[in-house]
């Protein structure tokens, strides 16, 4: 037998077969090690793959309150933080449990790796295994599917180079934002908010025996599904930190025994109630974002608190009416610009509207833009406070304009006319400007579309077109005195003239609900279907909408009695704490100037009844050109303008009236007379009698006359 293993060995092709098997072997060999070498140079850095997984954006206030977060990574729940906010003592739990040399290898800790190896082969199954926390980390930069020696080696290779172009701080940063905790919780922030309704800087050893364990079977070992399971685990993790040397048995025992202080798992966790945004959601998108550091939080300008307080004074003045059920608000800091409160709704769950953004919603806007015509009027140099204006039915071909509540009051001054909310003055001032110069000014005040006069024409006065909430504030943004004219006169120009005397004029009455200073206008829409009130100081723009969603009507709906109230008193929300508003205008914006009373324009030659008035000294006031054509001026042929004698033993006399023309409204005394008549019985005194014509290219006819 010896003999012939002799000669077998002897044999030259065995020799030939045993030489070749050698060389293949060492062609392996070198060929495994040339791969191992080159392999980190084929593989991507799996760093970059695993920040790709963008972790939960939030949205706050401008308190840092949170109002909603976002999930942009597959509905994860994850919250990065930098490796410095995780307390030591967690880090060092974890890096016990699952790998405890992690800052003496290079990715790959091949002492363990033999020692799972022979663990197996003994076992004769896999009962151990041998990833390092960089092997973990390189995994979640793909998934992996299914396990094989090709998988284990790319993750192998990026480790190594993972390792080589990172610090083991940046890999163990990743790691705890990545590192599963079972269902969609990611990362040690989400699991500490999760499980505990803590930050995982507020968390000690304690959580961190029981956090710790959950990655190794993260939906088995979850404490608010199978609380057993991770009890056992925490004693699993615990035994090994004594064995480390981090407690002492006493100390373990301590932990163990302590009844862990999760949160109430009856309840999503907070992040979970933000996941909806519900009526925050109206903001994202709509109203900028302050400047912030950190990408993962966007902190909006919006006061939560003040939000919401507005938001329960709003509903409680709708809850006064049956048929009454949203409104909207938006707040404007005018010091910085910014959006501070915004109520897009007053229920966000009714099934009447509730998700609908009121603030971005057509409405008819009623007499709520009635400021711009008169301020364009103002900058124009056709009209200031003191002006006189014609109150009194007009007819422009089939347009007849009527004001709210079907009277009328003559003669008026414009700041008067403005306050009361007019409408035929106004009408006739969009006239005297043209229907082209005002709708311009609206288009660059972001409330008119090119082409829209052509459809609205003259009822651009009275807001019968459709607008935003939020566009009507930017346009009384931009005529809000500025800051800086107010802290230095020197600084103002025509535009802040304007602007000075315009809030003049909208000051003249007090607003309800309040005792500040408040410039302010109202509207309602035809029919009652909409209440708007804005109102400004230098601090401050409000813009409120009462209405129903589905645009039915509301006896409620009076700007001035429902609208008006509700802004005073956000106003009184916002100087709760800090001093009333101030309006330091210098008194040399204004001059002393002789007007036409008919007019209200400067008084030229020809103006046969004139009046002092306040002008702009930046903006010249065009002078009276009317009163030099008298053929377009209807005449009062009955009264003449003589004095009359009472009978004996009369207390009047009737005289009839008669006019030049025949569609004329008549005024004794300022006040109007109905439709028809024609005779009007006088006492004694002094009488003044004016025949308005209903076109508004004739001036009216007046005469004085006298009762004895």
């Amino acid at each position: 037998m010896t003999g012939s293993l002799h000669r077998l060995a002897a044999s030259p092709r065995l020799r030939r077969i045993a030489r070749r098997a050698i060389l293949v072997a060492l062609a392996l060999v070198a060929t495994g090690i040339a791969a191992w070498l080159v392999a980190p140079w084929l593989v991507p850095d799996p760093i970059p793959g695993v920040h790709a997984r963008t972790p939960v954006r939030t949205w706050s206030d401008c308190n840092g309150l949170p109002l909603y977060c976002e999930r942009t990574w597959q509905y994860e729940w994850r919250f990065d933080i930098p490796l410095s906010e995780i307390p030591k003592e967690v880090v060092q739990v974890m890096l016990t449990v699952e790998d405890a040399r992690f800052y003496k290898h290079h990715g790959l800790d091949y002492r363990s790796i033999c020692r799972a190896v022979l663990q197996n082969l003994a076992a004769l199954r896999v009962v151990s295994g041998a990833s390092t926390i960089s092997m973990q980390t390189a995994a979640m930069d793909y998934h992996q599917g299914r396990r094989n020696f090709l998988q284990k080696f790319i993750q192998a290779a990026k480790t190594r180079k993972m390792e080589r172009l990172h610090t083991k701080d940046e890999i163990l940063e990743a790691y705890f934002n990545n590192i599963p905790f079972g269902g969609n919780i990611y990362g040690i922030e989400a699991a500490s908010r999760f499980y505990f309704g803590r930050h995982a800087s507020e968390i000690g050893v304690v959580e961190a025996s029981i956090l710790c364990g959950i990655p190794q079977l993260p939906n088995r070992l979850r404490p608010d599904r199978h609380p057993a399971a991770a009890r056992r685990r925490q004693g699993i993790v615990l035994d090994r930190l004594v064995r480390a040397g981090l407690l002492t048995p006493n100390e373990a025992g301590d932990i163990y025994r302590a009844r862990p202080r999760y949160r109430d798992f009856t309840h999503p966790a907070l992040f979970e109630q933000l996941g909806s945004p519900r009526e925050w959601g109206f903001l994202i998108g709509q109203t900028p974002p302050m400047h912030h550091g950190d990408p993962q939080v966007v902190q909006l300008t919006v006061d939560a608190t003040l939000t919401r307080r507005i938001q329960i004074a709003l509903a409680r003045r709708t809850a006064e009416f049956h048929d009454l059920r949203d409104a909207a608000c938006v707040v404007r800091d005018m010091r910085t610009g910014h959006d501070i409160a915004y109520v897009g709704t007053l229920d966000f769950d009714s099934p009447d509207g509730g998700q609908f953004n009121a603030v971005r919603a057509l409405r008819s806007a009623g007499s709520a833009l009635k400021p711009f015509i008169y301020e364009e009027a103002i900058r124009g140099g056709r009209l200031v406070a003191d002006s006189i204006l014609l109150d009194a039915p007009v007819r422009y071909s089939d347009y007849r304009p009527e004001n709210y509540g079907g009277g009328y009051s003559g003669r008026v001054s414009a700041a008067h006319a403005l306050s009361k909310s007019l409408n035929t003055p106004a009408v006739r001032l969009l006239a005297s400007l043209g229907e082209g110069r005002v709708a311009a000014r609206f288009y660059d005040l972001g409330l008119a579309a090119p082409g829209q006069v052509a459809t609205n024409g003259l009822s651009l006065a009275l807001g019968t077109a459709g607008y935003r909430l939020s566009d009507i504030i930017d346009a009384y943004a931009a005529i809000v005195p500025r800051h800086e004219v107010l802290a230095n006169p020197g600084a103002a120009s025509a535009e802040d003239d304007s602007r000075a005397m315009l809030a003049e004029m909208l000051r003249s009455m007090p607003l309800p609900g309040t005792s500040l200073d408040v410039a302010w206008k109202t509207g309602t829409s035809n029919g009652n279907r909409d209440a708007w009130c804005f109102g400004y100081t230098p601090d401050y723009v409000v813009g409120v909408w009462f209405g129903n969603k589905d645009g039915s009507r509301s006896d409620a709906l009076v700007g001035a009695e429902i609208a008006a109230p509700a802004v005073g008193e956000i106003f009184e929300m916002l100087y709760a704490r800090s001093p009333a508003p101030l309006w330091p205008f210098s008194p040399d914006y204004c001059e002393e100037a002789t007007l036409c009373r008919e007019t209200g324009l400067r008084a030229s030659s020809s103006c046969k009844e004139t009046m002092a008035g306040r002008v702009l000294k930046r903006i010249p006031l065009a002078f009276c050109e009317a009163c030099a054509r008298p053929a377009g001026r209807v005449s009062v042929i009955s009264p003449a303008p003589n004095e009359y004698r009472l009978a004996d033993g009369a207390t009047e006399v009737e005289l009839r009236l008669r006019a030049s023309a025949d569609d004329v409204t008549w005024f004794i005394d300022g006040t109007m007379l109905p439709a028809g008549t024609t005779s009007f019985a006088f006492q004694p005194g002094r009488h003044t009698v004016a025949a308005v014509p209903a076109s508004p290219e004739s001036l009216p006819g007046k005469v004085t006359l006298s009762v004895r």
